[in-house]
């Protein structure tokens, strides 16, 4: 098939004018905790001491061990962070999802909480979290070497659009992502101390190694 003329090809550029619209949107909730963080943190600590050590993949989390998971529920500060959370969860679904919440209240959400204590051995590989409709994670203890948290794209398939390129997008100071305007690979965010997330579970997320540093922790 020939190309089609044009009257004069060396016309001033001039796409047509309309709007880019951002569809199909993943949604994720960033918020903060009003809650005395170094006190929490230190719960973390002491609780996750106690976790049978001697392998990197378990060791940093009380996931694993219902006693562990059971002591930090019955701290002074627990319920508090848990109404927070089942109510942020409740206006999560109704704004996003527009779902059925006049049935729903702080009795009959299944709140499933553990702590992790990273340190430098220690990493979370990808997965997502079955059997959940949201996931989160509140941070209680981080600085500037925190490693991020990463997101990656739930319709990978549509990153095909970037002709191999995955440039550094940043959108806000704690978010930075890979791709390109029309297809990101992955999102990154930097959290800072108080930060709580929330996403849809299906979400798959990973948290990188931390760069040699001694007396890494998050």
């Amino acid at each position: 098939m020939k190309p089609v003329k044009i009257d004069n090809p060396n016309n001033t550029y001039a796409p047509c004018k309309g709007e880019y619209h951002q569809m199909f949107p993943t949604p994720i909730f960033q918020g903060k905790l009003n809650l005395n963080h170094k006190e929490i943190a230190q719960h973390c600590r002491d609780v996750v001491t106690r976790c049978e050590k001697g392998n990197p993949e378990t060791e940093y989390t009380t996931y694993f061990d219902n006693d562990l998971r059971e002591e930090t529920h019955n701290q002074p500060w627990y319920n508090s962070f848990a109404n927070r959370m089942k109510d942020s969860y409740i206006q999560f679904i109704r704004d996003m999802w527009y779902i059925p919440t006049s049935d729903i209240n702080r009795h009959n959400i299944h709140l499933f909480t553990w702590v992790n204590v990273y340190n430098e051995p220690h990493q979370h590989e990808t997965h997502n979290h079955v059997k959940s409709r949201l996931s989160g994670t509140y941070y209680v203890s981080t600085d500037n070497s925190s490693e991020p948290i990463k997101f990656f794209n739930p319709n990978m398939s549509s990153v095909f659009g970037h002709s191999g390129n995955d440039d550094k997008m940043n959108y806000t100071e704690q978010f930075e992502g890979a791709g390109t305007p029309g297809g990101m690979t992955d999102l990154e965010f930097r959290p800072q101390n108080g930060d709580f997330m929330l996403w849809p579970s299906y979400l798959l997320h990973t948290v990188p190694m931390a760069k040699a540093r001694d007396n890494y922790e998050r």
